[in-house]
């Protein structure tokens, strides 16, 4: 019944976020430039990308501007797509390195093997990708799933070189307190959802609805070469990525995620809080936990009441001025 309910629900909303004849093109003048610039042509992104090489596989990012440098990390199931609104303004002030984990976006997809899509191999191959480009210090700015990922990524750096020098938290997983996190054992049911998310037939009507309940702002919507920006990557074989996302939530994940997080009372940087009062799947109740951890200023937390997940595709701008104020400013 389950899977009959999602194949329903698949061209129940197909129409909405599909783009079977969408005409794609590529701005070949953006090869020749070193700013990002914005278009809602997912091509153009993917063009703009540079692969790097990692012991798990290559990793796309995003390498634009000068300044101090702020390293992005997406979610579930989103790519660096999620911040392309930001990045524009970003590159101004900053080095802008947006990378697209393993699995996601325009990366490698290998098959699930040996724990390559944990959070703490992630985490590896995203020090990998700033070790090759001679990134030492730089400000960490994670989304929903790119938390598990930002947390062990701090946690091996407390243990080395203290190179994290700022946390800017979106939205991200914190804890079991306040996470309605996914309950599927491995099986086909996870199966099914996973290959849903990857299928030509089905990834735009499972990606527009998991939009529609993680939340966007009611006023907020995709257009149809928006939608396609993440419909796409996830049709290149993000499937295995996915199962191990949705599968990975059992008492193991969450041991380690509580001492990643114990970890952050050695941590040296700042950190500010930026969230989505109307999210229903990571509320507010993640903060406690956080908070007793990292020393977070009152004034470093802000709570948008009429926002939902996606703060990225809602309120870019917004975003783009808390970070400069709190990065650029003593």
């Amino acid at each position: 019944m389950k899977k009959l309910a999602l194949v329903y629900l698949s061209f129940l909303f197909l129409t909405a976020c599909s783009t079977p004849k969408l005409e794609v093109t590529m701005d070949k003048n953006l090869m020749q430039s070193d700013r990002y610039e914005l278009s809602d042509n997912y091509a153009n992104h993917r063009f703009q990308q540079t692969l790097i090489p990692t012991s798990g596989g290559q990793l796309s990012v995003i390498d634009v501007g000068q300044g101090p440098a702020l390293v992005l990390i997406h979610g579930v199931p989103t790519s660096s797509w999620l911040f392309r609104k930001m990045i524009p303004s970003l590159q101004k002030d900053f080095r802008v390195i947006a990378i697209d984990l393993l699995g996601f976006g325009g990366s490698d997809k290998p098959p699930s093997q040996g724990g390559n899509y944990l959070p703490s191999a992630q985490a590896n191959y995203v020090h990998q990708a700033l070790d090759a480009l001679e990134v030492s210090d730089f400000n960490l700015l994670f989304h929903d799933m790119g938390g598990l990922v930002a947390w062990s990524l701090v946690k091996q750096d407390i243990a080395m070189d203290n190179n994290v020098k700022s946390l800017t938290i979106l939205n991200t997983i914190i804890s079991k307190q306040g996470f309605e996190f996914p309950k599927l054992k491995k099986g086909a049911m996870a199966k099914t959802m996973s290959e849903a998310y990857a299928s030509n037939l089905s990834s735009a009507a499972v990606l527009k609805l998991t939009f529609k309940n993680m939340g966007l702002n009611s006023d907020h919507k995709l257009s149809e070469n928006e939608c396609f920006g993440y419909v796409a990557p996830m049709r290149e074989g993000a499937d295995s990525a996915l199962y191990d996302f949705f599968t990975g939530f059992d008492n193991a994940r969450f041991t380690n995620l509580e001492s990643n997080i114990a970890a952050l009372k050695n941590f040296t940087g700042r950190a500010q809080i930026l969230w989505g009062g109307q999210d229903k799947v990571l509320t507010v109740d993640q903060f406690p936990q956080l908070t007793q951890s990292l020393k977070i200023d009152a004034d470093d937390i802000t709570v948008y009441p009429n926002n939902s997940h996606f703060l990225p595709e809602e309120i870019p701008e917004a975003l783009n001025a808390k970070i400069k104020a709190f990065l650029l400013t003593d």
